[in-house]
C-alpha cells in the first residue's frame, strides 16, 4: 500500500516534471517556428511575389493591349465609314449627317477628347471638343476651325502607310502653346481617308487617358511606376512627380532607384529577386514607349513585419502563461481526470442533442416558410398570366362579337347570303384559332423546364414578350428590343424567360404607376469576353434610394395593395442559382436599369 507522504512527494514530483515537459515543449516548437521562417520564408516570399508580380503584370499588358486595339479598330471603323465618304465626295456641302455620325461617336465614348476630320492640307473640316470626361461634345464652329498643318500630327500622318493606324505618344493637352492646367493627358490616334483612292486627308482621335493610365499603376500588393523609354516618370506614387519630362523635372526612375540604364531600354521582362523590383514593357505591335516597374508595397512590408514581430512576441508569453496552468490541471489523479472527462462528455452529449433537435426544428421552419413563398409566387404568377390572357383576348372577343351583330343585322334585313354568311363563319374561326394559340403559347411558358439546355437569348425575351405584350401595348408602352445582337444562354429556358417577364411585368407597373408621357421600356443584349449581360431600361423616374438595396428582398413591395414582393426575389434566386450569374439594379437619369449578367457559353 502507498503511503500518503510518498504519493504526495510523487504528486509534487509529476507536476514539476509535466510542467518542466511543457515548457521544454513549447521551447522546441518556437525554435523550430523561427528556425523555418528564417530559412524558408525570404525564399517563399520571393517566390509569392514573382507569382503576384506576374499575374498582374499579365492582366496590365492585356488592357494596355486591348486599349489601343479597340481604338486601332475604331478610327478605321470612322475612315471607312459611308457617310464620311459620301460627304468628302460630295464636295462637303451637307454637315447635317456628317455632324451627326461624329456626335453619336462622341457620346457613346465618354472618354473622347476631341474628334476631327481634317483635310490633306491640314485644314479642320469637322471638330467636336468635349473639356472633361462625361460631358457633352460640342460641335466647333466652322469659323473656328483652325489649320494644323504646322502641328507634327500632321506631317506624321500624311507619311503613314494607307492602312496603318497612327497613334501618337501620351502626352499632356496644350492649348495656346501652354500646359493646360490642371493636365489632362492624352493620346491621338488617327487613320487616313481615301475617297476612289486618292487621299483626301484623315480623322484623328483625342482621347483622355487619366482613368486608363490609373488602372495601370492601380495595385493593392505593389508600388507601380509608369515611364517612358528614357527612365522619366509619368505617373508615381507621389504625384509631384508625375509627368517629369513634360513638366521640365529630373525625376527619372534610374536616378532615383538607382537602376541599370540597359534595364530600362531593353524590351525584355526583367526580375530583380535582390531588391524584389519587376520591370515589364508594355507594347502593342510597333508602340512599345512605356514600362511598368513593380515594388513591393513599402507600407505592406512594414505592417507584415509588425504583424510577424507581435505575433512571435505573443506565441512566446502565450507559451510560457498557458503551460503553467495546464501543468497543474493535467497532474491532477486519474481518478478525477476520467470522472470529469466523463461529466464533460455527457455534457456535450446533452448540448449536441439539443442542437440536432434545434436544427431540425429550424430546418422545418425554413422549408414551411419555402413553401407559403413557392405558393405565394405561384399564385402571384397565376394573377398575371390571368391577367395577360384578358388582354390577348380582349381583341378577338371584340372582332368576335362585331361579325355576330353584322350576322344579326344583315340577317333582319334580309341580306345575309350564303357566301357573307360562309365569310363571317371563316373569321370567326381565325378569331377563335388566335384564342386557342394565345392558350397554348402560355401554356408552354409556364410549363417548368427539366433539362438544361442552351438557347437564343432573342428567342427567349421574344417568349416572354408574346405573354405580356398585348398589356404593355394596352398601356401605350413602347417596347424597344435590340434584335441586332444574340447570344446562346446555357441554363432551363422557360425560367429565364420567367425573369424577363417579372421585370417587363414590374416596369410596366411603374409606368403606369407615374403617369409617364411618352413610356418606354429598351432591352438590350451585350455580349462580353467572359459574361454576357442582358440590360431592361424604362423611363419611369427609377427607384428612390430607399427602396434600391430592398427591391430583391423577399416581401418586400412598394405596391402593399397589389404587390407581393415575390417576382424579383425569385428572380434573382434564378439567375444566381440556376445560372451561375448576377442580377442587379441600378438608377438611370430617366428610370431603372436592370442588368442580367450570365457566363458566356
Amino acid at each position: 500500500m502507498i503511503e500518503l507522504e510518498s504519493l504526495k512527494k510523487q504528486n509534487r514530483k509529476f507536476k514539476v516534471t509535466l510542467l518542466l515537459s511543457y515548457i521544454l515543449f513549447a521551447t522546441f516548437i518556437l525554435a523550430g517556428i523561427y528556425l523555418l521562417h528564417v530559412k524558408y520564408s525570404a525564399s517563399e516570399s520571393i517566390a509569392n511575389f514573382k507569382i503576384e508580380v506576374e499575374t498582374e503584370a499579365s492582366y496590365k499588358q492585356n488592357f494596355y493591349y486591348d486599349f489601343y486595339h479597340k481604338r486601332f479598330t475604331e478610327v478605321k471603323a470612322l475612315s471607312h465609314n459611308e457617310i464620311l465618304l459620301k460627304f468628302i465626295q460630295n464636295g462637303k456641302k451637307d454637315y447635317s449627317d456628317v455632324d451627326s455620325l461624329f456626335k453619336t461617336l462622341m457620346l457613346s465614348n465618354l472618354n473622347y477628347m476631341q474628334l476631327r476630320y481634317i483635310n490633306k492640307d491640314g485644314q479642320e473640316i469637322i471638330r467636336l471638343d468635349r473639356n472633361e470626361i462625361g460631358n457633352k461634345p460640342v460641335v466647333v464652329k466652322k469659323d473656328n476651325l483652325q489649320n494644323k498643318s504646322a502641328r507634327y500630327y500632321y506631317d506624321a500622318c500624311c507619311r503613314i502607310d494607307k492602312e496603318e493606324v497612327w497613334f501618337s505618344k501620351i502626352d499632356l493637352n496644350v492649348e495656346h502653346n501652354k500646359i493646360e492646367k490642371p493636365i489632362k493627358p492624352v493620346i491621338r490616334v488617327a487613320h487616313q481617308v481615301y475617297v476612289n483612292s486618292k487621299f483626301e486627308g484623315f480623322v484623328i482621335i483625342n482621347i483622355f487617358m487619366k482613368p486608363y493610365l490609373k488602372t495601370l499603376t492601380e495595385s493593392s500588393a505593389f508600388d507601380v511606376y509608369l515611364v517612358d523609354s528614357d527612365g522619366y516618370f509619368i505617373m508615381h506614387k507621389d504625384e509631384t512627380k508625375n509627368w517629369a519630362k513634360y513638366l521640365g523635372k529630373p525625376y527619372n526612375i534610374i536616378n532615383d532607384f538607382r537602376l541599370d540604364k540597359h534595364i530600362i531600354s531593353s524590351q525584355e521582362k526583367y526580375f530583380d529577386e535582390k531588391r524584389r523590383f519587376f520591370f515589364q514593357p508594355l507594347s502593342y505591335e510597333i508602340y512599345n514607349d512605356y514600362k511598368l516597374v513593380y515594388f513591393e508595397n513599402a507600407i505592406k512590408l512594414a505592417k507584415t513585419r509588425a504583424l510577424i514581430k507581435k505575433r512571435v512576441l505573443f506565441t512566446i508569453l502565450y507559451a510560457i502563461l498557458i503551460a503553467i496552468p495546464f501543468a497543474y490541471i493535467a497532474s491532477f489523479p486519474t481518478k478525477k481526470i476520467y470522472q470529469s472527462l466523463y461529466k464533460k462528455s455527457n455534457d456535450v452529449t446533452e448540448l449536441a442533442n439539443n442542437l440536432e433537435k434545434r436544427v431540425k426544428e429550424e430546418i422545418e421552419k425554413n422549408c414551411a416558410k419555402d413553401r407559403i413563398l413557392e405558393n405565394q409566387a405561384k399564385l402571384a404568377a397565376l394573377g398575371e398570366m390571368i391577367g395577360n390572357i384578358a388582354h390577348q383576348w380582349r381583341h378577338p372577343i371584340t372582332r368576335v362579337s362585331l361579325i355576330l351583330q353584322n350576322m344579326k343585322a344583315f340577317k333582319s334585313l334580309g341580306k345575309l347570303s350564303d357566301k357573307q354568311f360562309d365569310q363571317y363563319i371563316s373569321h370567326t374561326l381565325v378569331q377563335m384559332d388566335y384564342m386557342s394559340q394565345t392558350i397554348d403559347d402560355f401554356k408552354n411558358f409556364y410549363i417548368p423546364d427539366h433539362d438544361i439546355s442552351n438557347f437564343s437569348a432573342i428567342k427567349s425575351i421574344n417568349s416572354a414578350y408574346k405573354i405580356i405584350g398585348a398589356s404593355i401595348k394596352h398601356q401605350g408602352i413602347d417596347i424597344i428590343i435590340d434584335k441586332n445582337i444574340d447570344f446562346d444562354i446555357q441554363g432551363y429556358r422557360n425560367q429565364f424567360s420567367q425573369v424577363i417577364l417579372n421585370i417587363l411585368h414590374n416596369a410596366k407597373e411603374a409606368l403606369e404607376l407615374n403617369s409617364i408621357k411618352s413610356p418606354y421600356i429598351k432591352i438590350s443584349l451585350i455580349p462580353g469576353e467572359e459574361r454576357n449581360k442582358v440590360q431592361i431600361e424604362d423611363n419611369a423616374g427609377g427607384i428612390s434610394k430607399d427602396h434600391l438595396k430592398k427591391v430583391f428582398n423577399a416581401y418586400f413591395t412598394t405596391k402593399p395593395k397589389s404587390g407581393t414582393g415575390i417576382g424579383l426575389y425569385m428572380s434573382k434566386v434564378i439567375i444566381v442559382d440556376n445560372f451561375g450569374g448576377a442580377l442587379y439594379v441600378e438608377n438611370t437619369p430617366n428610370g431603372a436599369l436592370f442588368t442580367i449578367e450570365l457566363p458566356k457559353v
